[in-house]
Parts: structure tokens; sequence; C-alpha cells
């Protein structure tokens, strides 16, 4: 079996991951890990439906994916401010007809990266959720400032300086909070810390990687 993992090829959570990949053995992970870096062409953007249909093209294109024993987790941002109620129950329904799984985040990824900092009991979970912009940034981008030393950079984000030792934290400070997709439509939370346990699993063999 291939983990494969779908998410936007220039944003923060493909780096995350790449990252992830880059200290695999250190951290546990799966080496048989298999991005699917998304890219858009002229006629998506990162609405996630585009992003699955995008999935299901490329890996329809991939000699490596056999959906009768392969894994595929998509990595979307709840974001309510732009991925609307209607949006996110299709979006549950096409992951679930096409056997993927739906890793959610609520509200963004910076939630999970601030997991690796703080249990959030130190934040006001509501504006957490509602996660206003403020300027360029969100109320969740500044809390990660601010722990990070004022250094985040959506673009570069430094895996290895301020995440890599930090990592199963994050998935024990994850673990107070839901992490199932039908569960993160409202509620705050994230997946990846679940996702991340599965890649660690021992269930997972075979020493494959492609980049």
């Amino acid at each position: 079996m291939i983990p494969f993992i779908a998410c936007e090829g220039r944003r923060t959570e493909y780096q995350y991951f790449k990252g992830l990949m880059q200290y695999s053995s250190e951290l546990g992970i799966s080496p048989m890990v298999e991005m699917i870096p998304l890219r858009h062409g002229p006629n998506t953007g990162s609405n996630p439906l585009n992003i699955f249909e995008e999935t299901v093209g490329l890996l329809s294109q991939s000699n490596h994916y056999h959906p009768e024993i392969d894994h595929v987790s998509i990595i979307v941002d709840r974001d309510r401010h732009s991925f609307k109620e209607f949006q996110y129950e299709t979006m549950l329904a096409l992951c679930n007809e096409a056997g993927f799984h739906l890793c959610i985040t609520n509200p963004c990824f910076e939630l999970w990266l601030l997991l690796h900092y703080s249990d959030l009991s130190e934040y006001d979970h509501g504006l957490l959720l509602e996660n206003q912009k403020i300027g360029s940034r969100t109320q969740t981008e500044r809390y990660l400032m601010e722990k990070l030393g004022g250094r985040y950079n959506k673009s570069r984000i430094q895996f290895s300086r301020f995440f890599r030792g930090r990592v199963l934290l994050a998935i024990t400070h994850a673990q107070a909070f839901p992490h199932e997709a039908e569960q993160l439509k409202n509620q705050l939370g994230t997946g990846v810390g679940a996702l991340i346990e599965f890649l660690r699993s021992e269930t997972i063999q075979a020493p494959y990687y492609y980049a």
C-alpha cells in the first residue's frame, strides 16, 4: 500500500509534508509516501472541489496508484470565509464515494503549526475559529508568528528549524480536539495529527518514496 497525499504544491501544506518526508526515518514515518503537488491549470483554483477533481485527474495518470489498495488523503483548510457549507458537504460525499480520506484543519493549516507550540488553552477558541484577517495576516497566523518570533513565511516555513523537533508534541496537543472531517465543519481542530499517526503505523511497510 502506498499513502498518497494531495495538497496545493505552492502552499504551506506541501512544504510541511515534504519536510516530514525529508526526516521520515527520524520521525518514524513510512518512507512510501507519494506527494501529489496540485499546481492548478488555467481552469482550476483552490476551491476544494477543484482540488478533488485535480487529485482524481493526477491519480488517473499515475503508474503507481492502485485504488483497491492505496490510501489517498486530501489536505484542505476549512476556511469558512471561502469554503461554503454546501461545498463542504459535497466534498465529503465525493471523498467518501472515491474512498479518499479528507484531512481538514479548521480554520486553517496554521492551526496545526500552532499546535507545535501550544495546546491552545491560552487562546480564545472562538477567535481562532473566526480567524479574521487583520491586515495581511489571519488571527491564527498572528498567534503563530508570536511563537516563531515574528518569522513566519507561508512560502518558506523552515520545517527543520521550527517544526521538526515538535511533531510528536503537536500530535499530542491535537488529540484534545476533533480530527474527523465530519466533525470539523464547525469545530476547532485538525486531522493532520491523526494522518501523521497513520503514516507512522507499523502496518505501512516496503521502502518506497516518490517525489
